[in-house]
């Protein structure tokens, strides 16, 4: 719940006007949920709902709303860093782990928060970053973290000379997001598809 209430409070700041069932599509929550949501803000005394003409109303936010808004976007930002210290520390154990198995290179698919603490949590081991990878890179993600991002077909095309080659070791790619539409991609490659180990991170870590 402090969740849906922090956003509620968010959205209601920028829109104090918002009907409850533009509310609840902003939040993506059910209408029910909102109007229970809102309900238990105003007999909080957090946001008071001042009556306009015909049936617009306006959720304006009291003082003591503003203060809890500051106290739950700490709470919230205490726990995104200990998430992302957590995980980095449980990456940083697994990136060892695969090293010590042979693993001397990886390869990043993404570019979102796992793809990042992924990155940082290489930095901690010898483990080298070969490439980021993305299915279709924006021109704002032309670069992620200061390394160049290549399409899977751009990164297929790059090193299909390498993986034909027998001496050649698997690449290994850690899947930070879409394994499984990462898998079917791969798939369509035969002739490269044995030379390529994808590693699913997220279920790693659910499992570590």
């Amino acid at each position: 719940m402090p969740k849906h209430e922090l956003n509620t409070l968010l959205e209601l700041k920028q829109n104090p006007s918002l009907s409850q069932r533009s509310l609840s599509h902003r939040l993506n929550i059910s209408l029910g949920l909102t109007n229970s949501i809102l309900q238990n803000l105003i007999h909080r005394g957090w946001i008071k709902a001042q009556k306009m003409t015909g049936r617009k109303i306006l959720y304006l936010i009291t003082p003591e709303g503003m203060a809890n808004v500051s106290r739950l976007m700490y709470n919230r930002f205490q726990e995104t860093l200990h998430y992302y210290h957590y995980t980095r520390d449980l990456l940083t154990a697994y990136l060892m782990k695969l090293y010590q198995q042979g693993v001397k290179t990886i390869n990043i698919y993404g570019t979102g928060q796992l793809a990042e603490i992924t990155y940082y949590a290489g930095i901690g081991t010898p483990i080298k970053l070969n490439t980021i990878i993305s299915d279709d890179p924006s021109p704002s993600k032309k670069k992620f973290l200061g390394h160049e991002v290549l399409t899977l077909s751009d990164f297929i095309e790059k090193y299909s000379q390498q993986l034909s080659e027998k001496s050649q070791k698997e690449l290994v790619i850690i899947s930070t997001v879409n394994p499984g539409k990462l898998q079917q991609k791969i798939k369509k490659h035969k002739n490269i598809q044995k030379n390529i180990k994808i590693i699913d991170i997220e279920n790693i870590l659910k499992n570590l």
